[in-house]
């Protein structure tokens, strides 16, 4: 980056860090067995994951849905910088928001770890509605798991969750589940720029 942008990204980074408001919850119900191979189950619901998901999941006893967010402030921020037609800086505060939220939900993932290892068991890594054939709609069931307002998360009919920076998901928990450094060989999106090389 030439010192300009560098200058911009040390600038957004800390007002992305007076503004974000990180917050993150979690819930976790006992794993059934379901009766099709591109589905999980627990009591009183049936998500329908897909079979890429459902594999990584099949050995799971339990299940821990999450959702997180890095708050409205980013989120505001970025859009108040795009409609000054300061685009550069909006794509910076946009990315400084996604961070964010990736790091919330690394926190209640390694909080999800420890509270699975204290039982003797372990993780599988987490899964997104709106990934891997999993229909982002299956969010209404998810969000329905959780205290209503939960993290100050709502969500439109559409699925669409506000504030945009927030993520939500399903890690399994279990004696015989695995966690993966990376998924790439799971993902069919062959073209995929992040995909890792050589899977």
């Amino acid at each position: 980056m030439d010192q300009h942008t560098l200058d911009l990204v040390t600038l957004y980074i800390s007002e992305c860090k007076e503004i974000m408001l990180p917050q993150g919850g979690y819930a976790c119900f006992e794993a059934l067995t379901p009766g099709t191979k591109d589905e999980i189950e627990i009591e009183g619901f049936r998500f329908r994951t897909g079979k890429i998901i459902n594999k990584m999941l099949r050995k799971a006893e339990a299940y821990a849905f999450f959702v997180t967010t890095a708050g409205p402030g980013p989120e505001a921020l970025a859009r108040t910088l795009m409609e000054q037609d300061q685009y550069l800086e909006a794509y910076i505060v946009d990315l400084v928001g996604s961070i964010i939220v990736d790091s919330v939900a690394d926190q209640v993932q390694e909080h999800i770890r420890i509270m699975a290892a204290s039982r003797g068991m372990q993780i599988t890594n987490r899964y997104s509605p709106g990934y891997c054939s999993w229909n982002v709609d299956e969010q209404q069931k998810l969000f329905s798991l959780m205290p209503d307002g939960c993290c100050g998360i709502t969500l439109s009919d559409s699925s669409l969750m506000s504030p945009i920076k927030s993520v939500s998901g399903i890690i399994g928990l279990g004696t015989s589940v695995e966690f993966r450094d990376y998924t790439c060989e799971i993902c069919p999106m062959e073209d995929c720029i992040f995909r890792k090389v050589g899977n």
